[in-house]
């Protein structure tokens, strides 16, 4: 039986979303405050039958940041951080965005408001060069002129906010650290957990490797793995994500896509379950043909993708720009190229099975531990706490 409560106010957050494109969440318990939280909306427009397709973190994951204030006794008030049109009138207590809209906000803010800029990537800067670079490249390399996917448009919110909290290792949060701004890790979540694969073939899935990441694939690597794995037929490249399915990267990569060894799979969706599939079918049958998650990224918050890939039992091979804290056990690449991609991967393929297999629980063991909806609720109230005492 679903609650009339929530019916209702998701009637009202469609409305508002479409008229004001502003949500609320009220206040448990007696309130204390209003609070602004510029992120993603679509999540409080959704009845309790309705669900998202997108298994992304960050709609689960910004529901609970407003759940959060909200059972602490603040009125929250979510906003679209990329549309740029809502005018603030309240005296808000906190704002918290995700480097996105907090200039202009500001404005509206009054003085004693805590503002904060959630970190899903790098700063914006470092962030453009890094797609820059790898464009740079591969133009290079290959003589083509892909275009730009993940530009993000100047701002000085970094410089504005009084704090940051969020996602990523030691190669993230040092591209903050020029502001001098208190900084409050928090881990990503996890759409879906897993059981160790207990029973999987790890000696057959050490010569199949994924690559699963969102939009961007020049930023995020997927020309070097493809072009590593099509001069190495006897491994094979999973690919999973929106990124080899865009127009201009599918054209230039035809022909290694239609290679044998390398599988290119529709964009994985959330059923009604919450559970992961691809094309119909549980992605941990993906997961269990698979060995490792290879994502040769130049930039990320923390790879959502990867973790989730983590959960379903496999070895990350990944760069630090992946955003993977130091301690979880992933295999490192430094500056990857076709050929240490490659290199990666062929090594990682002759390790014995018993080897690989205690690496991926090692691996697991952390992201149960670490990368959970519980571990990130722990650690965002905590900021939350601490800022509202500040």
């Amino acid at each position: 039986m679903h609650n009339p409560a929530n019916i209702f106010q998701t009637m009202i957050n469609k409305v508002t979303n479409k008229l004001q494109r502003v949500v609320h969440v009220p206040a448990r318990g007696k309130r204390k405050g209003s609070v602004l939280i510029s992120y993603i909306t679509d999540t409080f427009t959704l009845f309790p039958w309705e669900y998202k397709t997108d298994p992304h973190s960050n709609y689960w994951e910004s529901a609970e940041m407003a759940r959060l204030f909200s059972v602490r006794g603040y009125d929250v008030d979510i906003i679209n951080a990329r549309e740029h049109v809502f005018i603030p009138k309240k005296p808000y207590v906190a704002c918290i965005d995700i480097q996105q809209d907090l200039e202009r906000l500001s404005k509206y803010l009054p003085a004693s408001c805590k503002k904060a800029v959630h970190i899903d990537n790098p700063y914006y800067a470092e962030y453009n060069e890094r797609e820059k670079a790898r464009l740079t490249a591969i133009n290079k390399r290959r003589g083509t002129s892909i275009t730009p996917k993940r530009q993000v448009a100047p701002t000085q919110s970094v410089a504005i906010a009084d704090f940051l909290e969020g996602f990523g290792n030691e190669n993230v949060l040092k591209t903050f650290e020029r502001f001098g701004k208190p900084m409050f890790p928090v881990p990503i979540s996890v759409v879906q957990e897993f059981p160790f694969p207990e029973n999987k073939d790890f000696a057959a899935a050490r010569k199949h490797f994924l690559y699963f990441g969102g939009g961007g694939a020049i930023l995020k690597g997927l020309d070097l793995a493809i072009e590593a794995f099509a001069g190495m037929p006897d491994l094979t490249l999973h690919i999973l994500g929106p990124a080899a399915h865009e127009p201009d990267f599918a054209e230039e990569y035809e022909k290694e896509l239609a290679l044998p060894n390398i599988i290119r799979y529709t964009r994985p969706k959330i059923d009604q379950e919450g559970r992961i599939t691809v094309g119909g079918r549980d992605i941990s049958e993906v997961f269990n043909a698979c060995g490792a998650i290879i994502y040769p990224s130049s930039a990320e918050g923390t790879s959502g993708a990867v973790i989730q890939s983590c959960h379903g039992g496999l070895v990350p091979i990944v760069t630090p720009q992946t955003g993977l804290n130091e301690n979880l056990g992933a295999i490192v690449m430094e500056n990857p190229t076709v050929e240490s991609v490659r290199q990666a991967a062929r090594g990682f393929s002759m390790m014995p099975e018993g080897e690989i297999k205690e690496k991926a629980r090692q691996v697991w063991n952390y992201v149960r531990s670490h990368h959970t909806k519980k571990a990130f609720s722990e650690a965002y109230g905590r900021f939350i706490d601490d800022i509202l005492k500040l």
